[in-house]
């Protein structure tokens, strides 16, 4: 009963019972006093007749006792004021009980008051005012820190609501660009009705080269929404990964005239040898592909301390400007958006590496080189098994 009142009425409530509770004892112990003193001012000091000799000196008997207390038995008056003390002491009681109350319910108002405030301007917050902060008390109590916490809530929200819609937007665009290419060359081919091979080859061609565009980002976006499980755990050799990869990645490198640098100890983590590939992988890849001519991509493997593994990847390349850093990881967003599109790729390949860098455990951060161009530092735990 009690949980369905307001937090007002409830304190009220559980205050009177108190005094309640208070206020009876008081009283019983109170009149049980009274009637205690009372009785003994009843009391009567009674004196025995005594007998007088000739010389006129009292003569005591030695059978009976010179005074004896025996109790009066209570007067009218006497009942009468343990009467109305036990009256005025009920009324007292009863008016501190109800008193108590409605100092209470009008105290517990003020008090709350903040907290009703903070209720109605809650109230009115919703999808489209989530940047809006709400006003903190200066009490610097809980209802203070409640509603600070509320604010970073509700700024957090607005910030997932704003990624979540640069999101739909991104993919849409990304998915309609190759649709519609498909579409007007399909158009432009009906229009005419004798084609050549050369007609039919290069109708195939952009159908192959749209559609595997499209695989392609709906591959990421996949991927992206099933990182949940990050699949079987094994102890992994950074060398070895990095390795493979760097030979992998040697004509890619050739062709951009990118040397590849490798500073690698024998560092051992603990996740996925497939998801942690693709993660370094992208961010070795992306090293080469925005690289200057002649440039280098260093990979730099070492433990930092006992418990984490460092992991740096720097290039030489067109660098981020510092007002992007924030950003680079959010899904389909581009800093260049001119130059990302001569460079294949929907901008999810870095938000695909933060997620698994997340998934395990790590962290990611982007920093400018000093030598030029970006450097990309992650933290994982060192595997001492």
């Amino acid at each position: 009963m009690l949980r369905k009142m307001p937090i007002r009425l409830r304190l009220t409530v559980m205050t009177v019972a108190l005094l309640t509770v208070c206020c009876v004892g008081l009283t019983l112990i109170l009149n049980f006093s009274a009637d205690t003193m009372a009785t003994r001012i009843d009391a009567t000091l009674v004196t025995p007749a005594k007998k007088f000799g000739e010389d006129g000196r009292a003569v005591e008997s030695p059978q009976s006792p010179a005074s004896i207390m025996i109790p009066a038995v209570p007067t009218v008056d006497s009942q009468r004021a343990r009467t109305d003390f036990r009256m005025e002491s009920l009324v007292y009681m009863i008016t501190v009980i109800v008193g108590g109350g409605f100092l209470t319910y009008y105290i517990s108002g003020k008090a709350l008051k903040p907290l009703n405030t903070l209720n109605g301007q809650v109230k009115n917050i919703n999808v489209h005012n989530l940047s809006e902060t709400l006003s903190v008390p200066s009490t610097k109590d809980e209802i203070a820190e409640l509603t600070v916490t509320f604010n970073e809530m509700t700024d957090k929200l607005d910030n997932a609501f704003m990624m979540q819609g640069r999101f739909s937007a991104s993919a849409a665009h990304e998915l309609r660009t190759p649709l519609a290419v498909l579409q007007t060359k399909v158009d432009v081919f009906k229009k005419k009705k004798d084609h050549t091979n050369e007609e039919y080859d290069a109708l195939i061609s952009v159908i192959e080269k749209q559609t595997h565009r499209l695989r392609g980002l709906v591959g990421d976006l996949l991927d992206m929404t099933n990182m949940d499980d990050n699949g079987e755990q094994s102890s992994i050799c950074l060398k070895d990964i990095f390795e493979d990869m760097i030979s992998e990645l040697s004509h890619v490198a050739k062709e951009k005239n990118v040397a590849l640098i490798l500073d690698c100890d024998n560092s051992i983590v603990t996740g996925n040898t497939d998801l942690l590939y693709r993660a370094f992988y992208n961010l070795v890849e992306n090293g080469i592909k925005y690289n200057m001519d002649g440039g280098t991509v260093e990979v730099i493997v070492n433990g930092l301390s006992k418990d984490q593994v460092s992991i740096q990847i720097r290039d030489t390349g067109i660098g981020i400007p510092e007002t992007n850093k924030k950003h680079i990881f959010e899904p389909f967003y581009r800093v260049d958006q001119s130059r990302s599109r001569q460079v294949a790729g929907a901008g999810l390949g870095l938000s695909i590496v933060d997620s698994i860098i997340k998934k395990h455990q790590g962290s990611l951060t982007v920093t400018d080189n000093e030598n030029g161009g970006t450097c990309f530092s992650v933290i994982l735990a060192y595997n001492r098994s």
